[in-house]
């Protein structure tokens, strides 16, 4: 008989923030067993990988009714210490797990403190760095890394640390997709070890031959469990109606976006000869030059670390390039020019939240304006966000973050908007909400600029591309070539 490793019997928390919980859980996970939680956004995933790895009730406080039980204790009845040589955690911004200021450093942290001999660490060590392919990161400071490097290091110190539970909290998120595969070839050789893996994840296709069972969860209960085979066999159809990403990106008809801007205020941006590095290193891309009109919706697509994120700082007038100009409307323009013209939504949305409810934060610089809060209400019920208007920003699940970041952009008059990784930790439904508040805006006479990993996403949203190489050049695909055999090639996708 397989020893179980998790049983959840009646199981119900509810925070004392008033956030919302999970309830009438009922959930057996055996010893070896590779489990995926799956479900639209705020259904409960984070909220029950909590309670399996210890930060509930410790660091997230509420009230408990029926019982968890983890490698044998009563999470009522243990702190977070007692679970630490057992459960394993990837969350899902790796920032708030790090401990050190380099990736050299941080790597075998978690194993120094168990206490583990420094020939064995040393040992994993190289194995993990060879495993996750991740020479390239060892001379890096921790502020260096890209979002997607952060949580390739979060995920080599846990598998350092050779934990018999792994909970991973949307560990695909910032990963390109180069990194999923590294991931998913690691997952499976935690599965052929016999580890225990519970994954919550919106992005359903790296794990589809992998996950013995999938937990659908809803409103903070379990909705179906189904096996990995069942899960797998379903129609395109059926993940569309149950608001679930696809498993199989083959399937997703690849079209470019057509957007009819409006005439009204047309405006334009055109990039000349950029080249940007930071400080005296290599320069991570140049000789740039592309132009942008009104209704456009500009993918920016290529693998972590390559300055994506760094180009559209250059655009926005947060950076200043090595070489080249750009110029709005014809004439050059300065930092504080693109910057007055700019909204920013950021990958790390934190950073970008100051108020203290959630409606404060949409009206933020619009309270003179007697329509902000009309306007306001009438944004957050179109992402189904009403209902936490005076609730803290920072107590929202990541996914209602993120569609919060989106609903800020729809309060800017900004014509150049600017979205890092808009899709992460969201699901289908909301991916699609995402899109069409882009195009919308588009249709208004904005142009977007889009960074993202998410084929998904990507397969129908933009007008056109661009790529950032691995030889430090940005190349730009026109609608003509934007094609799903040119996408599939972009994004490696297997076949």
């Amino acid at each position: 008989m397989q020893n179980e490793k998790v049983i959840c019997n009646k199981f119900s928390f509810a925070y004392d923030s008033n956030t919302f919980g999970i309830h009438d859980i009922d959930l057996t996970i055996q010893e070896g067993e590779f489990i995926v939680l799956t479900g639209k956004s705020g259904c409960g995933k984070t909220t029950l990988t909590r309670c399996i790895n210890g930060l509930i009730p410790d660091f997230f406080e509420g009230t408990i009714t029926g019982s968890c039980r983890v490698c044998g204790m009563d999470i009522s009845e243990h702190e977070t210490g007692d679970y630490s040589s057992y459960v394993g955690s990837v969350f899902q911004d790796p920032r708030s797990q790090f401990f050190t200021l380099h990736v050299k450093t941080e790597i075998p942290f978690p194993s120094e403190n168990l206490g583990t001999p420094s020939s064995v660490i040393q040992d994993r060590f190289r194995n993990t760095v060879k495993q996750l392919n991740i020479s390239n990161l060892l001379k890096k400071s921790i502020f260096e890394l890209s979002s997607g490097e952060k949580q390739k290091v979060a995920i080599a110190s846990i598998y350092t640390a050779n934990f018999q539970i792994y909970v991973l909290d949307e560990p695909s998120a910032n990963l390109d997709w180069e990194g999923t595969k590294q991931l998913k070839k690691l997952l499976g050789q935690l599965k052929e070890q016999g580890c225990t893996i519970i994954i919550s994840e919106h992005k359903l296709y790296y794990l589809k031959d992998l996950a013995d069972r999938v937990v659908i969860l809803k409103d903070g209960q379990i909705n179906t469990i189904l096996s990995g085979n069942e899960f797998k066999a379903q129609s395109t159809n059926w993940f569309h109606d149950n608001g679930l990403r696809q498993v199989n990106l083959k399937d997703i008809v690849c079209n470019p976006a057509s957007v009819k801007a409006a005439t009204r205020e047309q405006v334009s941006v055109r990039a000349e000869n950029l080249s940007f590095g930071y400080q005296s290193k290599q320069l991570l891309w140049k000789d740039v030059s592309f132009e942008c009109q009104s209704g456009d919706i500009v993918g920016i697509v290529g693998k972590n670390g390559t300055g994506k994120s760094s180009l559209i700082r250059v655009l926005m007038g947060l950076e200043k390039p090595k070489s080249g100009k750009i110029s709005i409307a014809g004439k050059y323009a300065s930092k504080q020019q693109r910057r007055h013209k700019s909204f920013y939504v950021m990958q790390d949305v934190d950073y970008q939240f100051f108020a203290g409810s959630v409606i404060s934060e949409m009206v933020t610089g619009f309270e003179k304006n007697p329509t902000a809060y009309e306007r306001a209400r009438e944004i957050l019920r179109k992402f189904s966000l009403e209902e936490y208007e005076n609730v803290h920003p920072s107590t929202l699940s990541g996914g209602q973050k993120q569609r919060l970041s989106i609903a800020l952009s729809c309060m800017s008059d900004a014509p150049f908007l600017y979205f890092d990784e808009p899709t992460s930790g969201l699901d289908a439904e909301n991916m699609k909400l995402v899109s069409e508040t882009i195009t919308e805006q588009a249709a208004a006479g904005k142009i977007a600029f889009v960074i993202t990993h998410d084929y998904e996403f990507a397969a129908s949203l933009f007008t056109s591309l661009l790529v950032v190489q691995d030889d430090h050049s940005i190349k730009r695909i026109s609608p003509d070539e934007y094609r799903s055999e040119t996408l599939s090639k972009i994004f490696e996708l297997e076949e």
